[in-house]
């Protein structure tokens, strides 16, 4: 139709008809919210989405001003609607979690209401102050800043890579460490990252994602840092549809945040599937004996899996059962589930996971680049917790 009418209209006259019938469009949508964007919707957003949905940030869009998140209000109900954001993807009332998105019902409902309610703008006097995207650490300077070697480049025609760093550390002496943050160098590609000791990749010091803050250990726990430790830092970097044909650089820099040297040491204790073939099916089912008492402070599956249903429970020895967590793994969303209380895990205790995979080519290698179509054959599912000495009190 907009073809047709430049073919036998003047372009102004073609701009006047458009905006005409845009006005009549807007003249007919009728405002029911009672929440405006300037004076209820503008501060969920800035504290709640404004770390990743601003310019220059990660998310494809901002939402920090009322003329970035009109267009978006659909978007936003269904998002909400589905649960999608705040991202998260663990199942409701299983499991108490330090780090779980903090927004309100009220403030979900403030947003809904205003997306279906015709979207108003509010006071123009009420206009909500810039928003910047910031670039700092969370939780103050860390103990030990260690940039990237080098700069990664990603060329004008890749949208999507996953680049492997090796960082050394320059430690002369065994660390403890309490938690660990990433800065990215350009935060609209940076979309995740995890960070391990290179000689033993499996002691996973962070799995990192954007807008969330680090969790660091409590209760005198740390994690274990050798002397001259090497890490691991492994990246996603995804370009938005804004810099797609763009060449991109990225230096990054990963914070240290170190503890007590006679904090009580963190391990890492997998539970792994046998090798997944073609023959295995969607439903993957395995367990772990728990051969001594620990208490679990945290629980991650593989950041390589993706598309991924897992369900964990604990089977104590007398048998009770009791739900670790539900969580839908999706690509690029993996993250550490800290748990809001250390979870006593009894010797002799079983740890069930179940694992619905939702297609043949959609489970990861954990050794490999998580890219979108890697086959599964071969590989294992594995959820790690990262677990201590039962009852403990503070340093050991």
């Amino acid at each position: 139709m907009r073809e047709h009418l430049h073919a036998v209209l003047p372009f102004g006259l073609v701009l006047i008809a458009l905006a005409f019938a845009s006005e009549r469009g807007e003249a007919h949508k009728p405002i029911t919210s009672k929440y405006t964007y300037n004076d209820d919707v503008f501060p969920i957003v800035r504290d709640r989405c404004g770390r990743c949905h601003v310019a220059d940030g990660i998310a494809p869009m901002s939402l920090v001003t009322y003329k970035d998140a009109y267009p978006w209000a659909e978007s936003i109900r269904g998002e909400l609607v589905a649960g999608h954001m705040p991202p998260w993807n663990a199942e409701d009332n299983i499991g108490a979690f330090r780090n779980r998105p903090a927004i309100a019902a009220r403030e979900i409902d403030t947003v809904l209401t205003w997306a279906t309610g015709g979207t108003p703008a509010g006071n123009p006097l009420h206009a909500p102050p810039e928003v910047i995207l910031k670039r700092e650490w969370p939780m103050g300077m860390p103990e030990l800043v260690l940039p990237l070697p080098a700069e990664f480049e990603m060329p004008a025609g890749t949208s999507e890579e996953t680049r492997e760093f090796t960082v050394p550390t320059h430690t002369t002496e065994a660390r403890r460490v309490r938690a660990v943050d990433l800065l990215p160098g350009t935060p609209a590609i940076v979309r995740h990252a995890t960070v391990a000791i290179r000689s033993a990749p499996e002691n996973v010091l962070a799995v990192w994602l954007p807008g969330e803050d680090p969790v660091a250990t409590t209760n005198g726990t740390a994690f274990w840092l050798p002397a001259g430790a090497e890490l691991l830092v492994r990246i996603h970097y995804k370009k938005s549809y804004k810099y797609e044909g763009r060449a991109m650089t990225d230096r990054s820099a990963v914070g240290l945040y170190f503890a007590p040297a006679a904090a009580t040491q963190v391990r890492s204790w997998i539970v792994a599937s046998p090798p997944v073939t073609e023959a295995s099916g969607d439903r993957v089912s395995f367990n772990r004996v728990i051969d001594e008492d620990v208490e679990a402070l945290a629980v991650y599956p593989d950041p390589a899996l993706a598309n991924v249903a897992l369900q964990i429970d604990a089977v104590a020895p007398d048998g009770v059962r009791t739900p670790v967590i539900r969580v839908a793994v999706r690509p690029g969303w993996t993250r550490r589930y800290w748990f809001e209380r250390p979870l006593a895990l009894h010797r002799g205790s079983r740890i069930e996971v179940v694992a619905l995979v939702n297609g043949a080519d959609v489970l990861l290698l954990p050794s490999a680049a998580p890219t979108p179509r890697q086959p599964a054959t071969g590989s294992p599912v594995r959820v790690t917790f990262d677990v201590v000495p039962a009852q403990t009190n503070g340093p050991k």
